[in-house]
């Protein structure tokens, strides 16, 4: 096993591609709207693979049998259950939590602070957002209202699921829906102004 790895701690069998950088210090800059915490050591679960190009940051928890795709993007923070697959140029911001048996496909990004329960399967490129408060003008971080997903949550290819949003569990959420209100749990939201049926 070779590559950068910084204040990394590796279960037995782990598979760290060389391109890919465990503990990753995220950086200061006075352009974010949010400036980013110290935390502590990356820990990576036994027999979890990382793939080429992932970056896994400082403070992030990674589970257990776990698959992170080349190119994906682990902030500070992230927690990450067991048994879980983060497909290829996935994006994970800061202090999200994913719990187990999770699958999150190509190109998704999951939001700050974002709640996902276990057994959820999110199809290529969905889209969460944490702020529904962006000012062109006089853009700052207002505090962040991630979304929450129960368990066995199905989100289909496309979809968007808006700020402060709750998802119940079992719900399906169809391809391209952008979901603006909370869903109930068994619910299904279809269309793209994501009617609830």
């Amino acid at each position: 096993m070779t590559g950068p790895f910084h204040d990394a701690v590796l279960g037995a069998r782990c598979l760290v591609h060389p391109l890919a950088v465990l503990g990753h210090r995220p950086v200061h800059s006075l352009a974010l709207a949010r400036q980013p915490e110290a935390h502590g050591e990356t820990v990576i679960g036994a027999g979890t693979a990382v793939g080429p190009l992932a970056v896994v940051y400082a403070g992030a928890a990674i589970g257990a049998d776990c698959l992170i795709g080349d190119g994906a993007s682990i902030r500070e923070g992230v927690t990450i259950g067991d048994r879980c697959v983060i497909g290829r140029h996935v994006t994970i911001h800061y202090d999200a939590r994913i719990a187990s048996d999770v699958r999150l496909q190509d190109g998704t990004h999951i939001t700050g602070g974002c709640d996902i329960g276990a057994g959820c399967f999110f199809g290529p490129g969905v889209i969460t957002c944490n702020d529904r408060n962006v000012d062109l003008v006089d853009y700052r971080f207002r505090g962040a209202l991630p979304p929450r997903f129960g368990r066995r949550v199905l989100v289909g290819a496309g979809a968007t699921i808006l700020a402060g949003v709750t998802i119940g569990d079992d719900a399906i959420i169809g391809i391209g829906a952008i979901v603006v209100e909370d869903v109930p749990a068994g619910a299904r939201v279809l269309g793209p102004k994501a009617t609830v049926r």
